[in-house]
């Protein structure tokens, strides 16, 4: 599946990831509540955000995902990411502060995950760490089914949540 470069929505733009989006890896990292939900390491530094950058770079040239930048008049706001799997693409995110609240988190969820049904990929996952209410509420609202626990090879145990192509979205 070939991800798209843009997508314009209501009061975002979803943008690929590029070489100099470091700097947002970087912020993230020191945002206390996205290393513990997420899997963004703590307080990473320039050449690790670097890295980090670069790796998602190159697993989009391989085809087998990537990351947006969620921006609103050229500020970025979070990031939003496609991992495609054996058993199907699943969303993932992360947001600033700044980013937060509004609901823009859930309209770029939308977006990307209608994205990918639209291209031939049904269903749609995302995971959940136990607890990560916030994001729960995110999936909830942008039409994900909360499925059962499951434990990842690391060892954390996740909520699964999928999104079939006939869902459709709360408003709450």
């Amino acid at each position: 599946m070939e991800l798209p470069d843009v997508l314009d929505l209501t009061r975002v733009r979803v943008r690929a990831l590029r070489e100099d989006d470091w700097a947002l890896d970087h912020a993230l990292s020191r945002v206390a509540d996205v290393p513990r939900w997420t899997y963004y390491p703590a307080e990473v530094g320039v050449a690790e955000a670097r890295q980090r950058v670069a790796r998602s770079l190159a697993l989009r040239a391989d085809g087998r995902g990537g990351r947006f930048v969620v921006e609103r008049d050229g500020t970025a706001l979070g990031t939003i990411g496609v991992a495609l799997r054996v058993d199907g693409p699943y969303v993932y995110y992360a947001f600033l502060p700044l980013g937060r609240g509004q609901g823009l988190a859930t309209e770029a969820v939308r977006a990307v995950a209608a994205w990918a049904l639209e291209h031939g990929s049904a269903p749609v996952h995302a995971l959940t760490m136990v607890d990560n209410t916030a994001s729960e509420r995110v999936l909830e609202r942008a039409g994900f089914a909360r499925g059962g626990l499951e434990v990842e090879p690391d060892g954390v145990t996740v909520t699964r949540w999928s999104l079939a192509r006939d869902a459709q979205p709360t408003h709450k």
